[in-house]
């Protein structure tokens, strides 16, 4: 079970009170459904509808527990599109610097997701690693996190499935989203399986064909690295770019992943099937 605590009635009131006063009170989240807005939901309504939550989790940027306010996200997606989200592939999104994660909608079915608002007695920031140092990056306006103390799967995703500064959801099929990300039917296995792993743990920085999200570089563009770089390479680079570029803002691939080895190998498969496959240069 999670350790939270309920607040409501009079406390729930001073609660969303002390946030009118610390947070962005115009901060919305916008919600979509394959590609047709839906609307938005601004922070004031969604915490005078939803009962706030003090939810501990072992915060995988900086690898302790930590306690956040926050909204059952399930609570937060019946707000925006009813139940029948339930019945839908994926959600996408979408975070103020460009980051794109998806997620399974099964996922959300199968453990508890929250929308963090807040963290308990410290600024609504983490002090995450980036480029070999460490740095106070902002969460606002909102934080998707898990309850993962109880939950061994969650927790050796590590960071998977934890956006921040996060602005928009929109539900989404893969191949209706991203057309030119998606190999070929008739691809084989291990490119199908790269695929998958790809859009977990790679699309949310880098487009292939234009698909994807926009920190990092365009993967299928003439000149990158997939098209110059052997195989053997690659890999090598995904497994941990720091071997190469010790500043690399790129993080190495979870240590922690279960049959990473494997994961390596369809990565790599799937981005050299792609290869020569329609690149655009990048959004």
């Amino acid at each position: 079970m999670a350790r939270w605590t309920r607040v409501s009635g009079l406390l729930a009131a001073l609660v969303c009170a002390a946030l009118a006063a610390s947070a962005d009170p115009d901060a919305a989240l916008r919600f979509a459904r394959h590609g047709e807005p839906v609307g938005e939901l601004p922070a004031a309504t969604l915490r005078s509808l939803l009962d706030a939550e003090t939810v501990e989790v072992f915060e995988p940027y900086e690898a302790r527990e930590v306690s956040f306010r926050a909204l059952r996200f399930d609570d937060v997606l019946d707000r925006a599109f009813g139940r029948s989200w339930r019945e839908e592939e994926e959600l996408l999104f979408t975070c103020r610097d460009g980051y794109q994660p998806s997620v399974p909608v099964r996922r959300f079915l199968e453990h508890r997701a929250w929308l963090a608002f807040e963290r308990v007695g410290a600024p609504f920031a983490i002090d995450k690693l980036e480029s070999g140092r460490r740095r106070d990056v902002s969460l606002a306006p909102y934080y998707l996190i898990w309850e993962n103390l109880d939950d061994p799967a969650v927790r050796a995703e590590g960071d998977y499935g934890w956006p921040y500064q996060l602005v928009g959801v929109e539900i989404v099929r893969a191949r209706d989203r991203f057309p030119r990300m998606t190999p070929p039917a008739e691809a084989p296995a291990p490119v199908r399986a790269g695929f998958d792993a790809f859009r977990m743990y790679c699309s949310r920085c880098h487009p292939v064909n234009g698909e994807g999200g926009s920190i990092g570089p365009e993967l299928n563009a003439p000149g990158s690295a997939v098209g110059l770089r052997d195989p053997d390479w690659l890999r090598r680079w995904i497994d941990d770019p720091t071997q190469f570029a010790p500043t690399s803002r790129m993080p190495a691939l979870d240590p922690a992943l279960p049959d990473r080895d494997a994961t390596l190998d369809a990565i790599v498969a799937y981005l050299r099937a792609m290869a020569g496959s329609g690149g655009t240069g990048g959004r």
